[in-house]
Parts: structure tokens; sequence; C-alpha cells
């Protein structure tokens, strides 16, 4: 009897000892995994995590473990993998006390596949987990980039009573779905959602014989006046554009009224400028530039159904799910867009190859070429990120490229050293493959006109303005003559925002969000276009100039015709 006791307890003790360094081990994957995911590295925590999931491993790190991975897999935009390992955590483990954040997760997860009905469900579930206001930000930002119309339509029919989801349908009906078939429901879900009046206005354009724009820019000012330093120079020249614009449009009849505003540099004074009551009679509001408060000024703007302009940002990010938000210029998602139709429709062989640097900029750039030129037909047949601040010699990339099977070679990026080692390269092989480049090539002193144009070099050029154009001197010369300093890129971009805005408002009438039109030739830019191949409305500037230099002058390859 008793040799059987010590038996018991040696076996006991090796229990114990066993699932001592078991629990030591998944600690220390646990805690692996997690310090992967705060490192990015998504893949590998996805691995690590992986074991720790399964309700038989009988682990205490099973359920965040779970979450963890399905974070991973999202991040990575691997839905399926997300979606599956958060069912699963609901079913094993209904009680874990971070549910709400899997359901939570799991909604979005259900919105990137394009589920719409099982995402809302699945927030609905949420509605006294105290993550009700998040849930509803994500279903507005979700909804509002719903494309169609009919799919609106039968997610209003299931949930009724859903305020968001009806809130968000009236949104996209004034913002271009609505016709006069949708009247009724439009007056019933105002009526029911107790919503502002003003939207059963904005669904027709209002004619105004003057038209304003408030105006929120860093001006500095102080009691003693406004500051005048060297860093807010272009500030200076943006506004002037603008007033010259304001002049030029009176003279043919239109009246703009512009209301500056010092916006500053921080949240709170751009939020303070919003909340005026005086915002509400602007048709349109230009500014704030910087993106640390544009952001939140345009989530604003939309709360209070005001028309935003910003007049120097090309991401296009920051009009997702906003359709109060416009972007003067063209986005460098559009300009990827746009240069690849033009490769596509314009050079013989049907087949490209894509450097591009490693910043965001050019990554998208290059990210929408790819998509763009694959869509209409093409092939890519080198698709290589760079990095220029390691090193600037893409030797290595085009030594792999056979040449003379790529009928166009785009080398996104905007910096000098990759530029001199792309020229250098591609004069050695003399190279006459078209060559498609960012207009900021032709600015670099080590590269000349000629090699360009010897290397059959093409630039897009979203801001360019022909400096040659008589229009452009003439403008020049009466600038130069009232402020004492020749105009800068700066004023011609205020000028063209105010000219545009005019003539939009002055045909087509206010409205919430704005209506603009198709292309419209520029007094500077060679046009404005917010309107897509399709004829939708877009909200950025979809016409992209594409330069060329012919006989040591630029010329534009794609102009307006």
């Amino acid at each position: 009897m008793k040799k059987r006791l010590v038996l018991a307890a040696m076996f006991l003790t090796f229990g114990w000892q066993v699932q001592a360094q078991n629990n030591a081990e998944q600690s220390t994957r646990f805690n692996n995994g997690r310090f992967l995911l705060d490192q990015q590295k998504y893949a590998l925590a996805m691995e690590e995590l992986l074991p720790l999931t399964s309700i038989s491993a009988s682990s205490q790190y099973a359920p965040d473990a779970a979450f963890l991975y399905s974070v991973a897999a999202a991040k990575q935009k691997k839905w399926k993998e997300a979606e599956q390992m958060l069912t699963q955590l609901q079913m094993q483990f209904p009680t874990w006390g971070g549910l709400s954040d899997g359901q939570y997760l799991l909604a979005q997860v259900q919105f990137e596949k394009k589920e719409y009905q099982k995402a809302l469900q699945t927030l609905n579930a949420l509605q006294n987990s105290g993550l009700q206001e998040e849930a509803n930000a994500m279903k507005r930002h979700y909804l509002l980039q719903l494309p169609d119309k009919s799919t609106f339509q039968y997610l209003v029919r299931q949930y009724p009573d859903d305020a968001t989801l009806g809130k968000a349908y009236v949104d996209r009906l004034v913002s271009g779905w609505y016709t006069t078939q949708d009247r009724t429901q439009l007056e019933d879900l105002v009526r029911k959602f107790n919503l502002d009046r003003s939207y059963l206005t904005r669904t027709t354009s209002l004619k105004k014989n003057e038209y304003n724009l408030a105006v929120l820019l860093p001006f500095n000012v102080t009691d003693s006046g406004a500051r005048l330093e060297k860093k807010n120079l272009f500030i200076t020249d943006f506004y002037a554009g603008m007033k010259a614009a304001q002049d030029s449009l009176q003279r043919q009849g239109i009246k703009v009224n512009l209301f500056p505003y010092d916006s500053g540099t921080d949240s709170a004074q751009v939020r303070q400028v919003l909340q005026l009551p005086e915002l509400s009679s602007m048709d349109a509001v230009v500014g704030p530039i910087f993106k640390s408060t544009s952001v939140q000024a345009a989530k604003l703007a939309q709360q209070r159904g005001l028309n935003m302009v910003n007049p120097f940002s090309d991401d296009l990010d920051m009009t997702k799910g906003n359709p109060y938000l416009v972007l003067l210029e063209a986005s460098t998602a559009t300009q990827g867009q746009r240069a690849a139709v033009h490769a596509y429709q314009n050079f013989s062989k049907k087949t490209a190859a894509v450097i591009y640097d490693s910043g965001k900029e050019d990554t998208t750039f290059a990210g929408n070429f790819r998509r763009t030129y694959m869509a209409l037909g093409g092939k890519v047949q080198v698709f290589q990120k760079i990095n220029s601040k390691t090193s600037g010699s893409v030797g290595g990339v085009l030594g792999s490229i056979n040449l003379r099977d790529i009928g166009v070679l785009v080398i996104q990026s905007s910096a000098a050293n990759v530029a001199a080692s792309a020229v250098s390269n591609l004069e050695q092989k003399a190279s006459k493959v078209p060559l498609l480049v960012p207009a900021s090539w032709l600015e670099f002193s080590q590269i000349t006109f000629s090699q360009l144009d010897f290397l059959e070099a093409y630039f897009h050029s979203p801001k360019f303005v022909d400096l040659d154009d008589p229009a452009v001197q003439a403008f020049r010369r009466n600038y130069t003559r009232k402020h004492n300093l020749p105009p800068s890129a700066f004023t011609y971009s205020g000028f063209e925002l105010v000219y545009y805005l005019g003539h939009q408002l002055s045909t087509n009438g206010y409205a919430s969000p704005l209506r603009l039109g198709g292309m419209l030739p520029s007094l500077f830019y060679q046009g404005l276009s917010y309107q897509n191949q399709n004829g939708q409305p877009t909200q950025d500037n979809q016409y992209v100039p594409i330069l060329k230099i012919d006989n040591g002058r630029l010329l534009i390859v794609n102009p307006v015709l």
C-alpha cells in the first residue's frame, strides 16, 4: 500500500512538471506572437499563435491567441482566415471577456468581404457592449462606400429602424443617387430619423446671385497683424491667386466672396472655426491644408454638411466615406490610372516594366498603374520596388530587363539619385523604349533636356503650367506689376481653384455635396474634370497632362480636346 502511494505521488509530481513546462512554452509562444504583431510581422505572428488557438490544447491563452491571430490575418487582408478564426472564437469561448472586440473585428472583416448584411447583423449584437459609437462609425464608413444602390435599398428594407443605415442612405441619395422616384422615401427617412430638413433641398441645385467661399489657411495672424515668414510665403501666394481669380470672375459677371479664417496649425483652432454658425452660409470651405488637421476637419465638415475642398493633398484615401470632400489635385491613385491608360492606348507593345520607390505615394502610383494596365489587357512583366534612401542605383534592376520586349518602362521615383542612375544606364543601352517618369525629373540639374529627349521620356505632370502660353505670360506681367514679385506655382493653384469653383457654381448652382462637372479648360492648368470615363462623379481631378520634349519645349501629348 505504501509503495503504491509513493508511485502515485511520483506520477502526480511528473504531471505537474509537464503541465508547468507546457504553460511556460505556451506563455513564450503567446508573448512571441504578440511581439511579432506589434512589429507588424503579421505572417510570423499568425504562425506563432495558431497552435495556441485550439480548445483541445487546453491553453489559457487560446481565446486571446485566436483574437490576435485574427488581427494579424486582417492586417494582411486574409479575410477568410480572419473570419474562420473569429467564428471559432465565438463558438468555443462564448464567455470570453473580449468577445465584443472579436465581434467588432468580425464585422469589419465581413464589410471588407462585401458581406454587408452579415456585418450589420454582427454589429447589431453590440448594442449594449460599450462599442456602439465605434460600431456606428464603422457601419457608416463602409456603407458610404457601397457602390450599388439596389443593394443599399435592400439593406434599408431589411433594417428599417437602423438610424445609422438610414442616414447613410440619405447621404448617398443627395450625393448623386437621387431621382424623382426617391422623393417619398427621402421624406420618410428624414422624418423618421429626425434629420436636418435641408436634406430635402439638397436634391436640387440652388442658383444664387453670389457664392461664398470660406478660406481656412494658416495666415499666422497676431494682434499686430499677419506675420510674413519665408516658410509661410506659399500661403500668401496661394491666397493672392484666389483673389486674382475672384477679380477675373467678377469681370465675367460671376460674384464669388472670399472669407479668410486663420486656421493655424493645430486641430483645436480648426475645430473652433468650423463650429462657427456663419459657416453654414458658405457654399464651400477651402482648406485646411496640413494633413494633421485636414482629416479631422473633413469629418467635422461632413457632420455639418459643409462642402470642403483640399487644395494640396493628392491622397484619395482622405475622401473615403465622405462625399463632401473634394481634392483640387489629381490624386496619386488617379495619376497612376491615367498614366496606364495613356501607355496602353499609345504605345504599340502592350507590355510594361514598373520600377517604383518605397514611399507611399510612389507605391500607390505603381499599384494603380499595374492594376489599370492589366485590366485593359496589358502585361506587367516586371514590378520591382527599390529604396532610394539606401541605394539610388537601378542598374541591377534594369540589367535584368530585356528592354526589347517592353512597350513602356515606368520608373516612379522623384529621387534625384534614382533619376541620374536610370538615365546613365539607359543611355549606355541606347534605349528607345518609351520611358514614363514624374515631371520632377525635368528639374534635376544633373540631367539635361537633350538626354531625356534621346530616351523618349514622357512625364506625368498634374500641375503643369505652360509658361510660354500668351495668357500665362500676360497674367505674369500684370501680377508682377501689382505685387512686385512673379507668381509662383501656388499662385496658379489658388487661381485655378476659385476660377473653376466659380464657374461650376454659376453653371450648376449650389448643392451639398458639390456638383462638379466634366472637363472644363482652365486658364493656367490644361483642364479640370470631376467625372470618370463612365461619366460618374469623382472627388479628385481626373485629367493628368502627359508631357514630352519636342524641339527643346514641353509638348502636351494628351491635350484637352
